[in-house]
């Protein structure tokens, strides 16, 4: 441990013990407010706003729909949007294991395709960015909750698909809290045993009888989840609304400013090792990740990363030149967000009701990808590129093969212009750089020899800027009437202008693995240890100016829609029948970066082939390859929903919907659309659902079932035809990179039968305490979705032939997802029985296994795995409370989602075999002081 970490943690523990000493001084006049008692009436009441026209009961809404007020998302302590949503059954969130943003979801087995694209995030009812799916710029990159966030709501299926665009599985809504006639405000001072220090802070009351006001928000900063061995995550967001109401309440005006201007780290994969095997896993024999058979290479599961001090700064090249990446930028989200709302109430029974949005910015996407390369110095170049004699650089400098000087990537024909190494001969580099002498190979940016045993890889950070800009505009008609029942009609139009510039550029470092990982210099040594030649390398990057893109997406996009509340049977029956239509019109102008002339960035002044050269800047991508395509679509989608009051405390709800979903604009950026086929580009969900709700006066139920029909989007495969008599052919074997590209085209459907408990049990013989929980049986399975692609015939690690491969995903259940999901927490209020405001809580959370991958070759299992949280708040009077909680109490291990683990792929002493994936975060310390005025 060093300084600074001791002086915090000293630090940290003096506040805990600070805050305990205030526990006694407050309670001991025992003159903490007494909470409110939850009843049966209360609990029947909550009130909605998501999903419906009006504000409405949680009992009577005719589809699934969960919510979390202050309290409750008090008591959880979620780290990130996806920490709270994993709370709602359905919902996977992975463990939130990339950090405090940018996790995935998924949402009732839906495909994992990364981020939330089938459950965008709206503020008050508008989206804070049209779309929810923008690559390198997830959904949750300005949805963050704080002091300022009143409650927040998820609605599954239903009329979330009517309501909102690509409400496909859930809609989420972060409602904001506004001001009353009575001035209020509140303060948290949250701290973490990682250097987290955040504050929230909100005021709010009356400018006069009409017009109230509401402004807060949070700053943080910390030193990351994982030990980076840098500031992570600094910065916070502030929102200040005005709300206007009429002395006769018919008439509302809302505006809002949220500004966030916040930096996260990005945890990714890490490097480990399990058991050799020998034989590929497949469907019927997967390769089963056990938790006790486990090892790491280099990088600790629980607080490790491959990013430290010394790797976050590299060299990039591309057409701007060379500028130095710092990945302690991470992922910034700069964005300025105006709302303005207005609804009027007319004496003709009508009502009127518009939004408008507008959200322009910026969101930087820093982030280190982790290759699957970790091994041995003494191995590492053969690691992968075994036909080489050591590795492609080497290997195709020393042959002289020009013609077949670029593999995978990896330089071009330069090395071979320069004739190889000046002043090193073949057998320099064979003595230098064999198998079982590549040590000189090897050192870190001081000079310093890298030894043996000292383990390496391959890392691979993603630098992204986007400028993004969005409007959405919603106006609402309503009308009430009486026809065979209570009618709320409404009809509305939406309309959306959304567009993002992106450019996004990737490099190649080498790095050692360890506590602190370096970056790595590939040089040539002499037999007396002296630097001949060029350098593989610049900087630690042997391709500092890797794959990527530029490009410019717009879209355009208007959307009308009707749904209509009918009330039957003295308001006992309630069904919800909505219609809606959508149509999206994009522009894509993409630039791919490629090797193409003017590559070759070596400076005028550096003589090619000496010791002062590097080979890292002859191959760089630059943008190239014009790419423009316009498309429109349109999609249309129906619900209808019942709800029907058995008893006053019991319903009984169902419903049948279509949902759709346009593309993506990381779909139109990825050029999966074609204007040939554009009907078969719309995604869409037959959802069947039915449930029951029950409260009593100690206990509450609900119970959802359903079913979804997902039909996807066309997916296409694109693989070399070795076949063709276009190739040229090598000693009888193909030169796989002269064959043509050939594109075959499939799809990718989900169907998934569910079933969602949800319950809570308040025993009367306990006062105050409260057992409730969730959990989630499903099914989902692939359907369809069958392709070929070409695997290489090796004979003694030599390339001979090809052959094609069917891949096979029909019948399979989707990569990520679990069948299993469980959460069960209870609390204790234990004032009513001790006189004490003291409130224990504890929390388990179960996934169920998963596979990395759903197709039928190299198929990896990753164990189910759980995790405990716990802690207590004491309420020291009405208006000061502290909380201590712990995170993963039991430091468990295990990953969230994982790469395949592949039979060639050996770990450094060739008894193991290596893989990555993103470990669970371990056991983390929070202490939080809330104070309200």
């Amino acid at each position: 441990m060093n300084v600074d970490e001791t002086r915090y943690r000293s630090a940290f523990l003096k506040t805990i013990s600070l805050s305990a000493l205030a526990v006694c001084a407050f309670s001991a006049p025992a003159v903490a407010q007494e909470a409110e008692e939850a009843d049966e009436e209360a609990r029947q009441e909550t009130v909605i706003v998501t999903g419906v026209r009006e504000a409405t009961s949680k009992q009577d809404a005719t589809f699934t729909i969960n919510t979390f007020d202050q309290d409750q998302i008090r008591e959880l302590a979620p780290i990130s949007t996806a920490d709270l949503l994993q709370n709602v059954p359905g919902i996977f969130a992975e463990g939130s294991t990339a950090g405090e943003a940018s996790n995935n979801i998924t949402v009732r087995g839906l495909p994992v395709t990364g981020g939330y694209r089938y459950a965008p995030q709206l503020i008050d009812g508008l989206p804070w960015f049209e779309e929810s799916e923008v690559q390198f710029m997830n959904n949750d990159a300005a949805a963050r909750a704080d002091i300022m966030t009143r409650q927040v709501e998820v609605v599954k299926g239903g009329t979330g698909g009517i309501l909102y665009s690509n409400g496909l599985g859930a809609t989420v809504n972060h409602i904001t809290r506004t001001g009353g006639q009575e001035f209020e405000g509140g303060y948290k001072l949250e701290l973490a045993d990682y250097g987290f220090v955040r504050n929230d802070l909100f005021v709010s009351g009356p400018i006069n009888e009409n017009l109230t006001y509401a402004i807060g928000g949070y700053y943080r900063t910390s030193d990351g989840l994982r030990d980076v061995g840098f500031t992570a995550d600094q910065g916070g967001q502030i929102r200040a609304n005005l709300l206007y109401t009429s002395d006769d309440d018919t008439l509302e005006v809302f505006g809002q400013y949220h500004k966030i201007q916040d930096t996260t780290a990005f945890y990714q994969n890490v490097p480990f090792q399990v058991p050799a095997f020998s034989e590929r896993g497949t469907a019927e024999n997967p390769i089963e990740i056990q938790p006790d058979e486990v090892f790491e290479l280099g990088i600790d599961f629980q607080d490790g990363s491959v990013l430290s001090p010394f790797n976050r700064l590299f060299t990039q090249l591309g057409e701007y030149g060379e500028r130095e990446i710092d990945l302690a930028d991470g992922l910034t989200a700069d964005f300025d967000m105006f709302t303005f709302k207005v609804s009027k109430e007319f004496q003709n029974g009508w009502e009127l009701s518009s939004g408008l949005r507008v959200t322009n910015g910026t969101n930087d996407f820093n982030a280190m990808f982790t290759g699957n390369d970790t091994t041995s110095a003494e191995r590492f170049l053969n690691a992968r590129y075994q036909n080489d004699v050591v590795g492609p650089a080497f290997g195709q400098a020393l042959r002289g093969e020009c013609d077949a000087a670029k593999l995978a990537g990896f330089f071009d024909t330069s090395m071979c212009e320069m004739g190889g190494f000046v002043g090193v001969s073949r057998q320099d580099f064979i003595d230098n750089f064999g198998i079982a002498q590549s040590v000189g190979a090897f050192a870190l940016d001081d000079g310093s020899r890298i030894g043996d045993d000292e383990l390496l890889n391959f890392l691979l950070p993603f630098i992204t800027q986007s400028e993004a800009e969005s409007a959405s505009f919603d106006i609402q008609a309503t009308k009430s009437f009486e026809f065979f029942g209570d009618h709320d009609f409404t009809i509305g139009a939406y309309a959306s202008d959304y567009s993002v510039d992106q450019n996004f550029q990737s490099s190649l470092l080498v790095s050692t693995m360890e506590e602190n990982s370096r970056l790595a210099e590939l040089r040539a040594l002499d037999a007396d240890g002296n630097v001949v030649g060029p350098s593989l390398t610049l900087n630690g990057a042997i391709l500092p100016g890797f794959f990527g893109y530029t490009s410019n997406i717009s879209a355009q996009g208007q959307a009308i829609y009707a749904l209509d509340h009918w009330e039957l049977m003295d308001n006992r029956l309630k069904l919800d029948l909505g219609v809606r239509w959508q149509d999206q019109e994009s522009s894509v102008i993409r630039f791919d970066r490629n090797i193409i002339a003017g590559s070759n960035l070596t400076p005028a002044s550096v003589v090619p082939g000496s010791d002062g050269d590097t080979t890292a800047d002859d191959e760089v991508f630059l943008p190239s390859n014009r790419r423009a395509s316009n498309n429109e679509f349109d999609g249309f989608g129906w619900s209808i929903g019942a709800n029907y009051s058995v008893a006053e405390n019991f319903a009984v709800y169902g419903l049948v919907s279509d949902s759709f979903r346009l593309p993506s604009l990381e779909d139109l950026n990825e050029f999966r659309v074609d204007d040939s086929r554009d009907e078969e580009q719309v995604e869409s969900i037959m959802q069947y659902e039915g449930g029951i709700r029950y409260y009593a006066d100690t206990w509450d139920t609900q119970i959802a079932v359903f079913y979804n029909e997902f039909s996807p989007r066309q997916e296409s495969v694109t693989f070399r035809d070795f076949t063709d008599p276009t190739c040229v052919v090598n000693d009888g074997v193909p030169d796989i990179n002269t064959c043509p590209e050939v594109r075959e085209s499939f799809e990718r459907g989900v169907e998934n039968l569910g079933i969602e408990i949800e319950a809570a049990w308040y025993p009367d013989f306990v006062e105050g305490l409260e057992f409730r929980g969730n959990v989630v049986f499903q099914e989902p399975e692939i359907v369809g979705a069958n392709f070929r692609t070409v695997r290489e015939i090796r004979e003694n690690d030599v390339v001979v032939g090809f052959e094609f491969e069917n891949i096979g995903e029909d019948g399979r259940r989707p990569r990520r997802l679990s069948e299993v999901m469980l959460n069960v927490e209870g609390t204790w209020d234990t004032k009513p029985l001790t006189g004490y405001p003291f409130k224990p809580y504890a929390r388990y959370s179960y996934f169920g296994d998963r596979f990395s991958e759903s197709r039928d070759v190299d198929v990896t299992l990753y164990p189910e795995y759980f995790h405990i949280d716990g802690g207590f708040i004491w309420d020291f009077n009405e208006d000061l409370a502290f909380q201590f909680h712990v995170s993963n109490i039991t430091n468990e291990l295990s990953f969230t989602e994982g790469d395949p683990l592949f039979a060639d792929l050996k770990g450094p002493n060739g008894a193991t075999n290596r893989g990555v994936a993103r470990p669970l975060f371990g056991r983390t310390v929070r202490a939080i002081l809330n104070y309200r005025f």
